[in-house]
This record gives structure tokens, C-alpha cells and sequence, in this order.
């Protein structure tokens, strides 16, 4: 026979990797084909020797397990009685091994007979490998005997200590571990998570009496309980280690940066030189490894007994669903208790059931930030938390960061898992252990630690889109603070922190920090120490998260001089800048150095920024945003057209940005159109510059609160909007109807109490109207209608619904830009509102805040 006939049938094969989508399939069809040419040696070899039962050859390891990937060695067992002569066995040892050489396989043998395999088994992975062992050729009685004599005598002593060493070992290397176990570079064998993991539970089960004798292989052990998550993700990575190994043209388990995309190309991903392919791909194999994660909890916590399930409610319940999985955490965290793997693996499938209504709710909001002021274990909670899902669903500005790679060799880790290794270095300096002194007493002078935590969650939540990343995370920051209703002094302070979470770092590598023109300049960004202080924890907890050996003793150190060095400026100067002329420095330093812009282009759109109204904008408008609308704004008057709509898809929802000429309609059409649509529109913002033009931001979601909304949807919103304001369009009959089908569900009466409530001691500008009434279709563009009709001007919109009834909060104020404080207006006010929302005449509370 051809001596190169096996290597050219494998050479054949391989491409079906690409087709088949089948790690399992796969590597078996190669062992299969291993398989057969080996017996036609054997046969060929043995042709004339006397061998009748006196040897046979087996597979073993994972060649007998039939996951035999392109490069991977052969193990083989040749198995005698003791009978053979030496020079007989090395005969056709050699001859096997020579024709596997010969096509490019590298070998693994041994030969023994059943009485010396007793001595090996003081060495686990020999163990390992006889516990996969398959028959292949040669006498099948003394195969029989090797199961028989050998595999089912192994002293119940050794399988004891082995099966509890592979227990403690993944407890250990997986559910106790401190560092990120998703790696930018994995191993797919045998880094945690990787196929050998996995294969140690198998082991574990291969010994056990019930289990069956099958030779096929891992699949044949999972195929019970919720394991087909697990099924999956070991398929998965079967493929992915087989399209490895093919690319590589030899024996390769690490997936390193310079070859993942050509694997993802290979396995359908896309063309590689397109990042959403490397994107698609290594998503997938980080959620790989992290069903192969959560099997692991719960396979040890049933295995050991440990931490049985605590859970008293199913969780079944939608009225009370989502209070009872933020307050499992919550009690965790206050106890101290370390959650069953069981439990956790619940509130997991629960997690599918959370919608948008739960990022929403105040009850758990308020529990939420509870947990982020209660100084413990502020990190690890969080972390058990975005492993069941639900950190994502409530802060979805993150949940979009999750397994998101970042192709760097400077990061080894994924976005979420970076951040919640910093989380878990903030949890050591509460606990007042960190490792280097300096570092912890500055952390030990800081306050409002709670919204450091939350900067931490986000911080690079940017990384999702491409640009800087630190002024989309900003971006986000406000819309989260929006959301949990903070005060203005913490929403600016969460801006802050995620806007300029590098900078320190910037500076201390690229720029001279012994310049006190640098430091003066520096420390112009801060309102106060104490906000110096929390940047200065952010950046040495960031710095060191980033990988190992990173925050060397050097870096340290330059940080520590440049916190300092600010330090003693802010405490020394007396006149600090105002709010005003802070924001005008960021703003500048923002154009120049980021954007390239000349000072006098910089100047100019600062002073853009500066006279638009309300004065707010600035605080509620990013740098890269303010240039933004400064260049869209230009670009739709020189247009000539009616108006501009740019839309920009978010975490949870698509910001719209509307310029046109200032028109209270447009407030109407907007809310309207978008009504008609099916669409939700949950934020409302809007400001004029100082030639009365319109700058209309718009946060909408879909009918499942979702940012996923089509283009073709969007276009429909801008032709639809041309139309109104040609008069095309009835924007009345429009705003009430909707052109998907959609039926609101009766609110059982007296379940939601309406309410109406103005509040004038939040601002000295505006009051803030607070809407509670059933949700219905139009509402929200009757309200406004209501608002308008009353002469009132309207500047910030937040929609929120929640069991079908709409919570909104509008921001109003008079044409000369004042809070409204008529009682007799404010009064007719909420009669009109109740009756729009349809609400039953004289019910509905109104309160009044002065």
C-alpha cells in the first residue's frame, strides 16, 4: 500500500470542517479513518506471524475517545499477554509507528501487559488515558480480559482520591478563582473552560458504576439534566481546536490574536479582514466557555453537596420576578453568603424573563444602588450577577460589553471580564487589604464610592462602537444617571469619572507631569479633591485589570507624583474655576487634542456650545457630541433642506438627532410619528442655539423595549416627518393610531393610583411634571400637546412604562424661561392631562412640591 494514502485521505477531509459545523462529527471521521488504516497495517505487519490472542492494539486518550483533532498525536496501547517475543513486538511496533510517521502523525505508545498497566496508575494522566480506552485490532478476548482484569479492578482507593482531586481542582481553577478565566488568547485545551475541564467531569463520570460502557466518547455521559448548553459548547470548541490545528499545519491549541481571523473565517464567520467576523467569532466562543462555566458550578455544588438550594420561591411570579432576583443578590451580599451554583443556575433560566421594565423600576434601582454604597463585596456580587444574566439586563449600557474582544495584546482579557476584575480590586481596598499602602490611604479618604463603582461598570462600555470610547461611555453615563434619577453633583461626577478615566495615564506616559503648566492645567478638570482622589483609584485599579505585570512598580509611581503634584495645587489654590469654565476647558481640550481642531475652530464651537438654551446642554451633551451637532447643524443649513435626522443606535435604545428651525410641532410630529410606528419613545430632549434653530434628541426603542430597530423604520420616521410638515399628513389622526396590530391589556382598576405631581424645588429654571396614568396609544404626543397648548415650553421628556402604566417626567417651563408657579395653572394643567390620558373625571392625586 501507498505509504502516503493516509495523509492524503486527511488532506481531503480536512476542508469539511467547514461544511460539517460539527467539532463531534468532525474529529470522529478523523479517528475513523485513523482507524481503518491501522488495521489494514496491522493485518498487513502481523500477515505470517503467529499473534493469535496474544495481542491487540487500542486507542487510547483522545484518539480513543474519537476527538482525534487534524495534528493531534496517536495514542496507542499495544497490549500483549506476556507471550510475544521482544523482538516480535518491536517489529511490528516499529512498522505501525513508521507508516503513522510517514504520514505526518506523531505517535504516543506503550506496551504492556495487563499486570504491568497496574503500575501506571500513580500517574493521572496514563489513568486518563486507559479510562478512554478503545479497542482497535488484534485478539478481541484479550481485550475483553483488559476490561475486565484491569479497567474493573482499578482499587476503588485510586478512583476515590483521583475523582476528589479533579473536584478540588476545578472548584479551585474555575468557581474560586479570582482572575478572569475569558482570556484574549486561550488555550483552547487546557486553559480554564477549555476542553480538558470538561473532560475532567467526564473522567469523574466514566468511573462511575451506573455509567455505561459505550465507547463513544464524552457525548455519551451529558445527556442528561441541562447539559445540552454544555453538548454545545464542547462541540463548539471542538471545531474551533480542528480549524486551528488546520490553519496552523500542525499542533496548536492556542487561538492567539494573529490566526483568529482566519479562523473565524474558515468556520463561516465572514471574510476575515472584517472585524465583526473576528467579532461574531470570538463572541461565540467566549459564550462557549461560559455555559462550559456555569455547568461546572452546578456539576460540583450536586457532586460535593455543597451549598444546597436555598431558593424558597420558584421565581415563576411576573408581579414580583423582578424584586425577587435583585434582592437574592442583595441578601447575599449583606449575609455574606456565597450562593449556591444551584440557586444561581435558577435565577440563570429566570434571567430570560426580565424585559425592559426591570431596568426601569424604581424598587429595583433603589435596592440596586443599596448594594453599590453597602461597602462589601461590591465586585464579587456584581460579578455572579453578570454571570446569570441579569447585570446585563439592568444596566444594558454593560450587557452590550459582554464577551466582547478586544484584540489586543495589551488586554488579555474580554470587556466585561476586564471590568469585573477591577470591581474585585475595588472589593480589596474596601476591605482595606490592597496591596500597596500609598494607594490605599488615598482610598480611604474617598467618598461616594457607590458612583465610583458604577464608573467602573461602564467605563468602557464605549468599546462597542468605534471612536473614542471614553466619550461614548460618557454618553452613557448620562443617559444611566437619567435613569436612576440622580442628582445633578453625581450625574456630573459619573460623567466625569468615565469621560476621563485615562487621561492620568495619558499624561503620566506621554506628557513631562514635572511641568507645573501641566498640572495647573490638569487640575482645572476638578470640582474637588475628593473627585481627584476617586480618578486616581480608578486609573492604578484599571491600570493593574488590564493583565498581569502591567501596573508595574514604575507606572505606580508616576501616577502617585501626578495625583499629588494636583493634589497640592487644588489645596492651595483658593480661586478654582467654576462649572462653567470647567466644561469650556474640557470642551477646548477635547477639540484640540482629540479632534484635531485649530484654537481658533475650537473656540468657535465652544462658543456654539455656550449659547445654546437651556445652559444645560453642556452637562447633558458630551464633547464629541457638542462638535457633533456643531458639524451636522452647519452641514443641514447649507443644505437648504427642511430639516436633518441622524440616528445612532445605542445599548438599549436609538438616539434620533433632529436640526430643523424652531417649531413646537416638531416636538408633536416626532412623538407622533413615532407612536404610529409601534415604536416607544422613552426620552425626549430639546434645545435651540442662539439663531432659534432646533437640536431635537430622541431615545426610542422598539414594542419589546429593545434598540433594535430597522433602517427601514428609521427612514419611515424622516419621510414621514417631511410629510407632516408639508401638511401631507394629519399628525392628529396619525398620533392616534398605529399602523402594527397592538391591543393594550386592561389594568385591573385601583391597581396603579394615577397621579399628576409638579415639582419646583429640583431646579431654578423648571418644574418637573411627573405623569402616572395608564399607557395608551398617543399619549405621550397628547401630552405634549396639552403642554404646548398651554403656551409652556417643553425641554426634556422621559418615557418609562412599567405593568402598562406610563411613568413620565417632563421638564416645562414659561416662554421667558421660567418655573411655572401659578397654582391655578398648574391645577388646570393636571385636569387637562387626566382627561387626555383618558382618566375617569376628578380621580388622580396631584401633588405640588415648592
Amino acid at each position: 500500500m501507498m505509504k502516503s494514502e493516509l495523509k492524503a485521505k486527511l488532506q481531503r477531509t480536512f476542508p469539511k470542517a467547514k461544511t460539517v459545523s460539527s467539532g463531534r462529527l468532525f474529529t470522529r471521521q478523523l479517528s475513523n479513518l485513523i482507524d481503518d488504516s491501522i488495521r489494514q497495517v496491522f493485518l498487513e505487519v502481523s500477515n505470517g506471524i503467529p499473534i493469535k490472542d496474544h495481542l491487540c492494539l487500542i486507542a487510547v486518550g483522545g484518539y480513543g475517545r474519537r476527538e482525534l483533532a487534524p495534528f493531534s498525536d496517536i495514542d496507542l496501547l499495544y497490549l500483549h499477554d506476556g507471550k510475544l517475543s521482544d523482538k516480535i513486538l518491536s517489529e511490528i511496533i516499529s512498522k505501525i509507528n513508521t507508516f503513522l510517521y510517514n504520514n505526518d502523525k506523531e505517535v504516543g505508545h506503550s506496551c504492556r501487559t495487563i499486570k504491568e498497566s497496574f503500575l501506571y496508575l500513580n500517574q493521572i494522566e496514563t489513568y486518563h488515558a486507559v479510562l478512554d480506552a478503545r479497542f482497535l485490532v488484534g485478539s478481541e478476548v484479550l481485550f475483553q480480559k483488559f476490561k475486565t482484569e484491569f479497567l474493573g479492578k482499578i482499587p476503588d482507593k485510586t478512583i476515590k482520591e483521583y475523582n476528589e482531586w479533579k473536584l478540588s481542582y476545578l472548584r479551585e481553577r474555575i468557581i474560586n478563582s479570582y482572575n478572569p478565566i475569558l482570556l484574549s488568547e486561550p488555550n483552547i485545551k487546557n486553559d480554564p473552560l477549555g476542553l480538558r475541564d470538561i473532560q475532567q467531569m467526564y473522567w469523574i463520570e466514566k468511573t462511575n458504576p451506573l455509567a455505561d460502557s459505550a465507547d463513544g466518547g464524552i457525548f455519551d455521559f451529558y445527556l442528561i439534566g441541562d447539559s445540552l448548553t454544555l453538548l454545545s459548547a464542547y462541540d463548539f470548541l471542538l471545531l474551533t481546536r480542528s480549524a486551528l490545528h488546520i490553519i496552523s499545519g500542525r499542533k496548536n491549541d492556542r487561538l492567539d490574536l494573529g490566526l483568529q481571523a482566519e479562523v473565524a473565517e474558515f468556520l463561516g464567520f465572514g471574510p476575515k479582514n472584517e472585524i465583526k467576523t473576528l467579532e461574531r467569532f470570538m463572541s461565540q466562543f467566549y459564550k462557549a466557555q461560559k455555559d462550559v462555566y456555569f455547568y461546572i458550578g452546578t456539576y460540583l455544588d450536586e457532586k460535593t453537596n455543597l451549598n444546597k438550594k436555598r431558593i424558597h420561591k420558584e421565581l415563576s411570579n411576573p408581579d414580583t420576578l423582578y424584586d425577587d432576583i435583585i434582592q437574592f443578590f442583595r441578601e447575599s451580599q449583606k449575609n455574606e453568603e456565597e450562593p449556591s451554583r444551584i440557586d444561581l443556575n435558577e435565577i440563570r433560566f429566570a434571567s430570560h424573563f426580565l424585559d425592559d421594565d426591570f431596568k426601569n423600576q424604581k424598587s429595583v434601582l433603589d435596592c440596586f444602588m443599596e448594594m453599590l454604597r453597602h461597602k462589601k463585596r461590591i465586585g464579587h456580587t456584581l460579578t455572579l450577577m453578570h454571570e446569570c444574566n441579569v447585570l446585563g439586563k439592568l444596566i444594558p449600557e454593560f450587557g452590550a460589553c459582554t464577551n466582547f474582544p478586544l484584540f489586543s495584546y495589551h488586554h488579555q482579557y474580554t470587556v466585561d471580564e476586564h471590568t469585573l476584575l477591577i470591581l474585585r480590586e475595588l472589593d480589596v481596598l474596601i476591605a482595606d487589604l490592597w496591596e500597596d499602602p500609598q494607594v490605599q490611604d488615598v482610598f480611604n479618604s474617598c467618598e461616594k464610592i457607590e458612583i465610583l463603582a458604577l464608573a467602573i461598570l461602564i467605563h468602557d462600555a464605549g468599546k462597542v462602537k468605534e471612536g473614542d470610547h471614553c466619550q461614548y461611555g460618557a454618553e452613557l453615563a448620562l443617559i444611566i444617571a437619567e435613569r436612576f434619577r440622580f442628582s445633578e453633583e453625581d450625574t456630573e461626577l459619573l460623567r466625569f469619572l468615565v469621560a476621563e478615566h485615562i487621561v492620568m495615564s495619558e499624561l503620566s506616559s506621554k506628557r513631562d507631569i514635572y511641568d507645573p503648566n501641566l498640572i495647573s492645567s490638569f487640575a482645572k478638570q476638578f470640582s474637588n479633591e475628593n473627585t481627584l482622589r476617586l480618578l486616581y483609584v480608578m486609573t492604578i485599579i484599571d491600570t493593574k485589570s488590564v493583565g498581569q505585570a502591567v501596573l508595574t512598580n514604575w507606572k505606580k509611581e508616576i501616577l502617585h507624583f501626578l495625583f499629588t503634584s494636583t493634589l497640592t495645587y487644588l489645596q492651595n489654590k483658593t480661586n478654582r474655576p467654576d462649572i462653567q469654565e470647567r466644561i469650556e476647558s474640557t470642551l477646548e481640550t477635547y477639540l484640540i487634542e482629540k479632534e484635531g481642531l485649530t484654537a481658533e475652530q475650537a473656540e468657535q464651537i465652544v462658543s456654539f456650545g455656550m449659547q445654546i438654551r437651556p445652559t444645560s446642554y453642556l452637562n447633558y451633551n458630551t464633547p464629541r457630541r457638542v462638535y457633533q451637532h456643531f458639524v451636522f447643524l452647519h452641514e443641514w443649513i447649507q443644505s437648504g433642506s427642511t430639516f436633518r435626522l441622524i440616528s445612532e443606535k445605542e445599548p438599549a435604545f436609538v438616539t434620533l438627532s433632529l436640526f430643523a428651525n424652531a417649531d413646537k410641532r416638531m416636538l408633536l410630529y416626532l412623538s407622533g410619528i413615532i407612536s404610529s410606528l409601534g415604536l416607544n419613545l422613552v426620552g425626549l430632549r430639546l434645545f435651540r442655539s442662539e439663531n432659534e434653530h432646533l437640536i431635537l434628541q430622541a431615545q426610542i426603542t422598539d414594542e419589546f423595549g429593545s434598540g433594535e430597530i430597522a433602517e427601514p423604520q428609521i427612514n419611515e420616521i424622516e419621510s414621514t416627518l417631511a410629510d407632516c410638515i408639508e401638511g401631507k399628513v394629519n399628525i392628529e389622526d396619525l398620533a392616534s393610531t398605529t399602523n402594527i396590530w397592538k391591543t393594550l391589556p386592561q389594568i385591573p382598576e385601583g391597581m396603579v393610583e394615577e397621579l399628576v405631581k409638579f415639582a419646583n424645588d429640583l431646579s431654578d429654571t423648571y418644574s418637573v411634571l411627573e405623569v402616572r396614568v395608564p399607557d395608551s396609544i398617543g399619549l405621550v404626543y397628547r401630552i405634549l400637546k396639552t403642554l404646548i397648548d398651554f403656551e409652556l415650553e417643553v425641554i426634556f421628556v422621559r418615557i418609562s412604562t412599567s405593568a402598562d402604566f406610563a411613568y413620565d417626567s417632563f421638564h416645562i417651563q414659561t416662554k421667558n424661561g421660567k418655573k411655572i408657579e401659578d397654582t391655578g395653572l398648574l391645577l388646570s394643567i393636571k385636569e387637562k392631562i387626566l382627561s387626555v390620558a383618558r382618566v375617569k373625571e376628578n380621580q388622580g392625586i396631584m401633588e405640588i412640591s415648592f
